[in-house]
């Protein structure tokens, strides 16, 4: 197991390749199987900033070319590329599923709004932030060496955590206030006030 081990972080691109075999085939094909599309909605934007997280905390051996923020080979073109053409694709029905449900314009544009704008500002900018301020903040004040940047990944999966409850609170709060709002607009609209 170990000698895989290995093989697979030596080999270049074998990370990114399985990344895409794993998370990209395998967990969707599992979805598909057990029939949960509703999940698709929440796991490839998720997978943009595990993606980051990888990519980050993976520097300067690991995962470079599977979110790069600037990328400058072909492979991380369409790695990057690929991965974010999922998640669009994702939001996009997400955001149609919000609207056809509520039968509300307003609720699919706050979702697709907010999700947008906590997917990809998150995963490439301000996830890598915080991950190489808190890796600077340990080696300025600690003596400890931490072997294979673990503290990296982990602060990574932590804000992705944060960053997904906070889409889910805003889209709850939001989504609230935009049908409490519609339900006050019909019944304005029929006079029917209590």
């Amino acid at each position: 197991m170990a000698g895989f081990l290995q093989m697979c972080l030596q080999v270049p691109n074998l990370g990114t390749l399985l990344f895409f075999v794993l998370f990209v085939l395998a967990v969707p094909g599992y979805l598909v199987y057990g029939e949960q599309y509703d999940m698709f909605k929440f796991y490839f934007p998720l997978l943009v900033m595990f993606a980051g997280v990888l990519t980050e905390s993976g520097k300067p051996r690991y995962f470079q070319e599977l979110y790069p923020a600037a990328p400058n080979t072909l492979s991380g073109f369409l790695s990057k590329n690929f991965i974010d053409l999922m998640a669009i694709t994702a939001i996009l029905i997400a955001t149609i599923s919000a609207s056809m449900e509520t039968n509300n314009l307003a609720m699919g544009l706050v979702t697709g709004l907010i999700s947008l704008t906590l997917t990809f500002p998150v995963a490439s900018t301000i996830i890598p932030f915080f991950i190489r301020q808190f890796d600077y903040l340990l080696k300025d004040n600690t003596t400890f060496r931490f072997p294979g940047n673990w503290h990296k990944y982990f602060t990574g999966f932590v804000f992705i955590i944060l960053f997904m409850i906070v889409q889910s609170l805003l889209l709850r709060v939001l989504g609230q206030s935009i049908l409490s709002a519609k339900l006050v607009n019909n019944v304005a609209k029929n006079n029917l006030v209590y």
